[in-house]
Order: structure tokens, then C-alpha cells, then sequence
């Protein structure tokens, strides 16, 4: 029953699962764009937010997701995954022979590569900061806006939200387990489910509400009807103190 569940995924799962999957991958790249930018701006102490920039940010950041996610499409491996290290949701058909690769191809192998950079932007960020600090005695002199500084920091938020999912598809990948979670997986597969989906909620905090500068765009354009105020700021004028 479970093979044939498989091979014959209903469309609506099947929508869900590539939904999931694009918004996934677009939410890591755009966590690693934005860490890129910031440490960017805060090293070379010029403005990033270019049309040209922004331009290839966007392309990126949807672009290459979408490309993966019709890739495995394509290939007809999007369905119900019977919670092969996800929630309750359908992601990459469990009864593949190569189920852990297309999971790694089509989030998982992001997810930990966006741990990674994140972590390492972070201190190529700090040790920038610390050095600057060290020659000038005076904090201003590093030139990161305390928004920014926060959302450096993203990486321990993403890491402690989505921990749990990635350790079951470690545990998983390495066990080869499929459908017979134990009491510790069931656990986390709770936690999985809050918190893969609170990552975009948690980018959108920090990055939007919790901005000055974003919040106050925001605003603009709503009083604006859609148009920016005239007179005000570029939205990131401010990352360059």
C-alpha cells in the first residue's frame, strides 16, 4: 500500500511538496544573500543596494530554487514522503531507492550548507569589528547599525529552529529508517514542525519589524499608496553610519 501510495501522489500533495520545497530553498538563500550583504557593506564601508545587486539577489534567491524544484518535478519525486525526517507534510517520495539524495539536493544539503556560511559570515563579521574597535577605541568606527547587528546573529536562530529536522535526516539518511519513528523521532518531529516553519516568521522579525529603517520604508510606502515618500532614505541608507 505504501508503493503504490507512492508512486501514485494525489496533486495536491504534490503542489504542497513543491511549494515547500521552493520556499524553503528561497528562504535559506535569502538568509545567506542578506548576511553577504551586510558583511559586505560593513568591510568594503559602501553601499551594496545597487539596482545591479538587487537585481542579481532576486535572480538568485528565487531563481536558483525554482530551478531545483522543477528539476525534481521533473523527475516525478516530489510526494508523500511518509515523514522520512519531515512533519507532516509531503516533501520528496519516501520509497525512492535515492530518497536522501534528492532531500539533500532539494533542502537538507542547503540547510546545513546555510548553517555553515552563516556561522562564518558571522565571524569574518566580528573579527572585522573587533579589529576596528582595537584601532579606533570607539565603537562607531565599525560602521553596523545595531538592526544589523542583531540580524547577524540569524544563524543561532536558524540553527535552533530547524535543529531538530536536521538531525532526524542525519539519524535517518545514516539508519535508513523509513515510517517507524521511535518516541525520541516523535519528539522531535513536533519540534520540526514549529520550527521549520517559523524560520521565514523569525527572518521577517528581524529583518523587518525589528528594522528601523525597513519598518519605517514599510510605512512609507503605505501612506504613499504604494509609493515611496519622497525626500525620505534609500531603504538601507543607514547600513553605512
Amino acid at each position: 500500500q505504501m508503493q503504490n501510495t507512492c508512486i501514485s501522489t494525489n496533486a495536491v500533495c504534490e503542489v504542497q511538496s513543491f511549494v515547500t520545497t521552493f520556499s524553503s530553498l528561497s528562504s535559506f538563500f535569502w538568509t545567506s544573500i542578506i548576511m553577504v550583504h551586510i558583511m559586505m557593506t560593513l568591510i568594503t564601508q559602501r553601499e551594496w543596494s545597487t539596482l545591479r545587486n538587487r537585481v542579481i539577489y532576486h535572480c538568485v534567491s528565487w531563481g536558483v530554487p525554482l530551478g531545483i524544484t522543477f528539476l525534481a518535478l521533473s523527475y516525478d519525486v516530489l510526494g508523500e514522503d511518509f515523514f522520512t525526517s519531515t512533519g507532516p507534510w509531503c516533501w520528496i517520495k519516501g520509497c525512492l531507492p535515492n530518497v536522501f539524495l534528492w532531500m539533500t539536493l532539494t533542502g537538507k544539503g542547503w540547510e546545513i550548507l546555510t548553517y555553515i556560511l552563516t556561522m562564518t559570515f558571522y565571524i569574518i563579521m566580528k573579527i572585522h569589528m573587533w579589529k576596528k574597535r582595537l584601532r579606533f577605541r570607539d565603537r562607531s568606527h565599525h560602521h553596523l547599525r545595531e538592526e544589523d547587528e542583531l540580524y547577524i546573529m540569524i544563524f543561532f536562530v536558524i540553527i535552533i529552529l530547524r535543529a531538530a529536522g536536521t538531525i532526524r535526516f542525519l539519524y535517518a539518511s545514516v539508519e535508513n529508517i523509513n515510517n517507524s519513528p521511535g518516541t525520541f523521532d516523535l519528539v522531535l518531529v513536533h519540534i520540526q514542525s514549529f520550527g521549520d516553519s517559523a524560520q521565514a516568521f523569525a527572518n521577517c522579525i528581524l529583518f523587518c519589524f525589528r528594522d528601523t529603517a525597513v519598518r519605517q520604508d514599510l510605512w512609507n510606502r503605505v501612506r504613499g499608496i504604494g509609493q515611496p515618500i519622497r525626500g525620505d532614505a534609500p531603504l538601507l541608507a543607514n547600513t553605512v553610519n
